[in-house]
């Protein structure tokens, strides 16, 4: 089961275990204020009463849990940014550029090995200024190098089974998809006393196409879960074969997602 099938089924239910997190750490944090600091003139044991000790051990029981299984899908669903992306020294730029130059010529020759088909000029990003731009950007290479990665791991799996299969053919294109500056549009919607998940999550998406036989198709999509390092299939479009023994075609949008680290 992909990613992004796991999400849209259980879509209600993740919202709901996030919403039931904040709930119960805005209500813990309102009962331990009121427990630990009565109001003044309010006799302690009315408190107490008021609160009874088995009543806040449920409630601290159950945001345990609810916090471990909150654990479990940032783990299932994240895609956590590799350091050689979201860590450098000297300017961003250089960085930037030399990851980029260093990305293409990787998939180029991973290609040529293996005798697919792609161009350079189908591997996209867009120019990027700003640290935060030039960090979105290098968070969508990471990616694009899973992407690529896990593709070329399909294809030999696919080989490794069957040397006479088709495997990967060609990749079209791999486009990261306009940069999303998460942090400024947080920024905005919190002074207008708004709730944005840009607060709680980052997130950017590749679109990629490529043409391959069935069993590589299929390898690739069960690729895409990785604990901590998940593309999240968006959306996903299959073309069949126009006769009996060429490849299919693969349209698919993939998303990473960050959870934002709230300082204590």
């Amino acid at each position: 089961m992909d990613a992004g099938a796991f999400v849209q089924e259980n879509k209600p239910w993740l919202v709901g275990c996030t919403i039931g997190l904040i709930v119960w750490w805005i209500s813990a944090s309102v009962i331990d204020s009121v427990y630990y600091h009565p109001v003044q003139g309010t006799p302690r044991g009315a408190l107490k009463e008021a609160y009874k000790q088995d009543a806040l051990d449920m409630a601290y029981e159950e945001g345990e849990q609810l916090t471990a299984e909150l654990g479990r899908l940032k783990q299932e669903l994240s895609f956590v940014v590799a350091p050689t992306y979201s860590q450098w020294t000297g300017p961003a730029d250089q960085h930037l550029y030399l990851k980029g130059r260093d990305l293409k010529r990787a998939v180029m020759d991973a290609a040529s090995y293996r005798d697919i088909n792609v161009e350079v000029k189908n591997l996209v990003w867009e120019p990027a200024t700003g640290i935060d731009q030039i960090r979105g950007v290098l968070y969508g290479l990471d990616m694009i190098n899973e992407i690529q990665a896990r593709l070329f791991a399909s294809h030999d799996k696919t080989k490794a089974h069957d040397e006479d299969a088709m495997g990967l053919s060609e990749i079209d294109s791999v486009k990261l998809e306009s940069v999303r500056n998460n942090r400024n549009r947080s920024r905005s919607r919190s002074r207008r006393g708004g709730i944005d998940l840009a607060d709680y999550v980052t997130q950017q998406t590749v679109s990629v196409q490529f043409q391959s036989d069935e069993p590589t198709a299929a390898a690739f999509l069960e690729s895409c879960r990785v604990a901590n390092r998940t593309l999240v299939l968006d959306r996903l479009q299959v073309l069949e074969a126009p006769r009996p023994g060429e490849p299919i075609t693969v349209q698919a949008t993939l998303s990473g997602i960050s959870f934002v680290e709230k300082a204590e």
